[in-house]
């Protein structure tokens, strides 16, 4: 499990070099999330902002799944400026953790967790939809007041599908699909047992940063 997902990991970087994030719409949530999954019935509650090309708001709502798997979904506003009005987004997210620092008998030296990852953007005229997947890193550090600050980043790949609905009186079909991918760091401060703040930089085509808070209900 663990050669699996190195090999994974390795795969996605060298797509990414291949590949470009030039002319990419990008997601308008981040990631805000560690590789760490929050365990089977555990749910939490979510809020956050986007603050990049495109400035978003939004709430979450992630549920465990299973020891190892969590699915999480993410519904918003987002305002791509220029005089346009706020439109609705949403994401559904699927995370597996693969290394699990914490496991007594494998030694892995950080959490590994991969992804996938729907998103919709809606539009008045132009619409996309991002398909796709990533991999995710973190590491806790353990604080002496109780406290865990784990740094994290994402690197992701994704087809992006942009679609045009022209008014009455324009012709031509400019839709297209592309690959992009992208890239996000940031951390995750865990102040409680039931409350995480987030902060995070994304390169991906809304580039930019995103700060998010969560709350542990179940």
């Amino acid at each position: 499990m663990r050669k699996a997902g190195i090999i994974v990991v390795a795969l996605l970087l060298v797509c990414a070099v291949n590949t470009h994030a030039i002319d990419a719409v990008g997601s308008v949530f981040g990631h805000q999330w560690t590789a760490r999954t929050i365990g089977q019935g555990h749910g939490d509650f979510g809020g956050g902002v986007g603050i990049a090309d495109a400035t978003s708001f939004y709430g979450s709502f992630t549920y465990g799944l299973s020891d190892y798997m969590d699915g999480r979904i993410r519904a918003g506003l987002y305002d791509p400026g220029e005089g346009a009005d706020a439109e609705l987004c949403f994401a559904i997210d699927i995370k597996y953790q693969l290394f699990d620092m914490m496991d007594a008998v494998s030694d892995h030296p950080f959490d590994l967790a991969l992804d996938g990852r729907l998103e919709y953007l809606g539009g008045d005229f132009v619409s996309a939809l991002e398909i796709g997947g990533g991999g995710t890193i973190s590491y806790p550090f353990h604080m002496t007041n109780g406290q865990t600050i784990t740094p994290y980043g994402r690197l992701n790949l994704r087809i992006e599908r942009i679609s045009f609905d022209w008014p009455a009186g324009f012709d031509g079909d400019d839709s297209e699909s592309n690959l992009k991918f992208g890239l996000n760091a940031g951390v995750a401060w865990k102040l409680t047992p039931a409350m995480s703040l987030f902060g995070e930089f994304q390169l991906d085509g809304n580039d930019g940063g995103f700060f998010g808070i969560s709350f542990n209900v179940m």
